[in-house]
């Protein structure tokens, strides 16, 4: 009879990168299409968390984690993540891949963390780990402005304990994968009017992975109907506007630009951030409120000048061109121009074709003296 699975994480030690690994991969040639999180880059960022602190992250070949099945985060969803990305710097004299907000990136990642009752990382050793894994990858990072180096940092509890308390030992990090644009034509939106997403008090403004699993089983009328997004609504009352599938919402009519309030079941998009600090540039009047489902389908059916569309790390902006739902409504929205123009506004940005307020490009500086082991 075998003894049981000791409850302390112990993954078998993963070696560093050899020697002239970086310089092997000067030579790849990334395929067309590049699609979205099938192509892993073969390198992750990758940390533990013992006895009440972090080891310096190091880079390792992309491979396994050996996990017990009781690892905690199996069994009780004690995990988050963020998506963030790098660009190929695209101005006029090129230069390193530029990461977008990173600081920002890795402030709600602690705030993801500390709701899940796990350790934060300190932003520096956060950022740090990004710069030397994009720098390693650089050239997975595609040359097709909206392509991008997808950033997938992840956190969970990896104590081996079926004990419902939270772990003791966390394990940290970061994927890669190249990238297509997403929704690079309109996308419809489904309203969803049964599941709700989030609740007051829950997890719904953090990035929770299990917030994405809860949206799967209300996704199916919308894959049979032909739609591309679930447009969320409150839990409560089921009337207010809060969140697409995997993107804020915003809505335009006239000049006013408007999304829903920060609240506990809304997460503080990065990308929504942005465009509430572009929307001037635009002429808009930006304004964070409450948005009636009912008030926003009858100035769409009233022909108002309206635009609705989603935004998010993933999506940049996802203009809307259809709104439908199970009682075969379906609201169509011929105008996306708004959507369209912030969305290059921010590639510009993201892409280094144009200025930014401060802290919105981070240069990864090449590496000097390889990778950290």
């Amino acid at each position: 009879m075998s003894l049981p699975l000791p409850s302390t994480y112990a993954p078998t030690a993963l070696p560093p990168l050899p020697s002239g690994f970086a310089e092997g991969l000067k030579d790849v040639v990334l395929p067309d299409p590049l699609g979205f999180g099938k192509l892993m880059a073969p390198v992750m960022a990758i940390a533990h968390y013992r006895d009440g602190s972090w080891e310096t992250p190091r880079l390792a070949e992309l491979g396994p984690l050996d996990l017990a099945p009781h690892t905690q985060a199996l069994h009780y969803g004690q995990a988050i993540f963020e998506g963030m990305k790098a660009y190929r710097n695209l101005g006029a004299d090129g230069g390193p891949p530029l990461l977008f907000r990173p600081y920002e990136h890795a402030r709600r990642f602690n705030r993801s963390a500390l709701r899940l009752g796990m350790p934060e990382i300190d932003e520096q050793v956060f950022v740090r780990a990004l710069e030397e894994l994009v720098a390693v990858l650089e050239p997975f990072v595609p040359a097709r402005r909206g392509q991008s180096l997808y950033l997938r940092p992840t956190m969970f509890g990896a104590t081996a304990d079926l004990s419902v308390v939270p772990s003791t030992e966390f394990c940290f990090v970061v994927l890669a994968t190249p990238s297509d644009a997403f929704f690079t034509t309109p996308v419809s939106a489904w309203i969803e009017r049964h599941y709700s997403r989030a609740g007051a008090g829950g997890t719904g403004c953090v990035k929770a992975a299990g917030n994405y699993a809860a949206s799967f089983a209300a996704a199916a009328p919308l894959r049979e109907n032909g739609f591309h997004q679930l447009l969320w609504l409150d839990a409560v009352e089921h009337r207010y506007l809060e969140e697409f599938t995997a993107m804020n919402v915003f809505v335009r009519r006239g000049d006013l630009l408007y999304t829903p309030p920060l609240s506990d079941t809304i997460l503080a998009g990065i990308t929504r951030d942005s465009l509430l600090a572009l929307g001037p540039s635009l002429g808009l009047k930006m304004e964070e409120r409450p948005v009636d489902i009912h008030e926003l389908t009858d100035a769409i059916r009233a022909g108002e000048d309206v635009e609705v569309f989603g935004c998010g790390t993933g999506a940049v902006v996802a203009p809307v061109e259809l709104i439908g739902d199970e009682t075969g409504m379906r609201l169509p929205l011929p105008s996306q121009a708004t959507a369209l123009e912030l969305r290059e506004r921010l590639l510009d940005i993201q892409h280094g074709t144009t200025g930014a307020p401060d802290g919105w490009q981070h240069t990864v500086a090449p590496l000097t003296d390889g990778p950290q082991a």
